[in-house]
């Protein structure tokens, strides 16, 4: 009769016990992790789950590769890719109609002539000189001939170093503005994510966007 007792008494402590355990686990708040894990991105279609632990370890990337301007030794978190790239915000041109290119400035306050950035002009010359698209063709280039990006970044900015003025390396939105969300994604994360052959992809649209 005892050892019955005895042997209720431990079922219903191993009971109380387990009711204990699974209160406690659910009521106590686990602990948040240093780099967030997971969060959930809201898309016109299907929504998209994001894994930071899978591309900061299995892609090798860093918080500033889309955080641009999180430092690690900052407390706070890096700020989510639409506090920047809100679905409004336009691209802003640096060359061409509307742009945003002062000529007098580049002459008269930096002393640039002509044939500095046109290269086959001299003054001399009639006729006015010849647009960088004549030869730096957009969205076309090759090692004999870069296209117009090319030039621009590895010609123009390196003259705005020399002079620490307008846009920079360090300062690309002197040019371009914030690029929109839908802009900023298909034109520099969906490249990473071609690169590493996962998520969503060129080819594989309906990841993000649903049928």
């Amino acid at each position: 009769m005892t050892s019955k007792n005895e042997l209720k008494l431990a079922y219903g402590l191993i009971v109380v016990c387990l009711v204990v355990g699974v209160l406690g686990y659910t009521v106590l708040p686990a602990k948040a992790p240093e780099t967030p894990v997971r969060k959930m991105f809201k898309a016109t279609g299907n929504d998209v789950l994001f894994d930071h632990q899978n591309h900061s370890e299995s892609y090798g990337l860093y918080c500033e590769d889309c955080h641009h301007a999180y430092q690690a030794s900052e407390k706070e978190s890096p700020d989510s890719c639409g506090q920047c790239h809100t679905p409004d915000t336009k691209h802003q041109p640096a060359l061409g109609e509307k742009g945003i290119f002062n000529h007098d400035a580049h002459a008269q306050d930096y002393g640039l002539y002509c044939n500095d950035c046109h290269h086959n002009y001299q003054q001399g010359d009639t006729g006015a000189p010849q647009p960088c698209t004549v030869c730096h063709q957009r969205g076309m280039g090759n090692d004999m001939m870069p296209g117009r990006k090319d030039a621009f970044h590895k010609q123009c900015i390196g003259c705005h170093d020399n002079f620490g003025v307008g846009p920079t390396r360090a300062e690309c939105t002197g040019c371009h503005g914030i690029r929109n969300r839908t802009e900023a994604f298909h034109t520099q994360c969906m490249n990473c994510h071609e690169n590493f052959g996962a998520g969503p992809t060129h080819s594989d649209c309906n990841q993000c966007h649903g049928y």
